[in-house]
């Protein structure tokens, strides 16, 4: 990058702009890859909540609501004691939010799995969705399963692995 950059620079002191605009151009390109390397590569954390009352669970529910209730038309924001919930960081940085039902000791039901709209269009959105598979397989969850509910939200679990059966969407664990 360092080469490209020297290239630039003398395609601009020179005033040959055939090299300097291949050389920005080329530039660019290496920019841009250098940051999907970073986005692809950050790093995420899973940081379960015991306490339903937490503070800062009700407060990030309150700021997503709308956009929560979007894709998740059928969560009541009621969260029960038979619930898992996990907030999603990434370098300190609150990504999404994970609330699932303990059906029996080897599935789950997902009443939300919440990537702030930030992140959603990125290549952090699968990377969650594995995230979120290897914490629930090392909880010693085999099944998940989620009922159908937005259409954006159905196309994400089709892309994500997850296979419609039965009315539901469900994804076996390793």
């Amino acid at each position: 990058m360092i080469i490209t950059f020297v290239f630039v620079a003398a395609g601009w002191i020179s005033h040959s702009y055939l090299l300097f605009g291949a050389a920005a151009l080329s530039l660019i390109v290496a920019l841009c890859l250098l940051r999907l390397h970073y986005v692809q590569n950050r790093k995420l954390e899973v940081i379960f909540v015991s306490d339903h009352d937490d503070h800062y669970l009700h407060h990030f529910l309150d700021y997503y609501h709308s956009d929560i209730r979007k894709y998740f038309p059928a969560f009541d924001f009621k969260i029960e004691d038979e619930y898992l919930v996990a907030l999603i960081l990434s370098e300190m940085e609150t990504v999404g939010l994970i609330i699932a039902e303990i059906k029996n000791a080897e599935t789950l039901r997902i009443c939300v799995d919440y990537l702030v709209p930030k992140y959603r269009r990125s290549l952090l959105a699968r990377k969650f969705h594995q995230c979120q598979l290897h914490y629930v397989d090392f909880l010693g969850y085999r099944y998940l399963y989620t009922e159908p509910q937005s259409k954006a939200h159905n196309q994400y679990l089709e892309r994500v692995g997850f296979r419609l059966i039965d009315g539901k969407y469900i994804h076996r664990c390793s």
